[in-house]
């Protein structure tokens, strides 16, 4: 009998565990901050309408980022849900993610990318993803499974199955 219920307790401890670290130890409606890096530079803004944080992350309802670049210029992305890693060093955001890359003097059509799931390294100036992808840029739309995107110098590697249409 004692062997059961030391055993039961320690189940019971699990339990209790595991629902404090489900368990939110801060919420926020409507949030809005700006992560710097360690020089004090922007990094990105992030907005959301609710804001969770548990011990090792933090979920997001409706996050609206943008990040800033080094040439000043800023990329905007969007998504139904998100959440942050790492003290908010990576970013992954879920359902319908949208990613805006501004005009360049290099080419003068906004990149619109599409997905369902982007993982982004704000201090690495990168984005990528193993989900299918659409990327619109001009009369240009290509289609593939997978990419990287490093934010920087808007070069956009694309992994597999590629199809590309262009209408002149």
């Amino acid at each position: 009998m004692t062997l059961w219920f030391l055993n039961q307790r320690t189940n019971l401890a699990e339990d209790m565990t595991t629902a404090a670290s489900n368990t939110p130890s801060v919420s926020f409606d409507n949030i809005e901050m700006t992560i710097n890096s360690s020089e004090g530079v922007p990094q990105y803004k992030l907005s959301a309408l609710k804001y969770w944080l548990y011990q090792k992350y933090s979920e997001l309802e409706s996050p609206d980022i943008i990040i800033y670049r080094n040439d000043g210029s800023k990329i905007f992305a969007k998504a139904l849900k998100g959440q942050t890693h790492d003290n908010n060093n990576v970013i992954t955001l879920i359902d319908e993610v949208r990613i805006n890359q501004p005009k360049s003097k290099n080419n003068p059509f906004l990149l619109r990318i599409m997905t369902d799931r982007l993982t982004v390294f704000p201090e690495k100036q990168r984005a990528l993803t193993d989900a299918p992808v659409t990327a619109i840029r001009g009369s240009q739309k290509v289609t593939a499974l997978g990419m990287t995107l490093d934010l920087n110098t808007d070069v956009l590697q694309l992994h597999s199955k590629v199809k590309s249409h262009y209408d002149p």
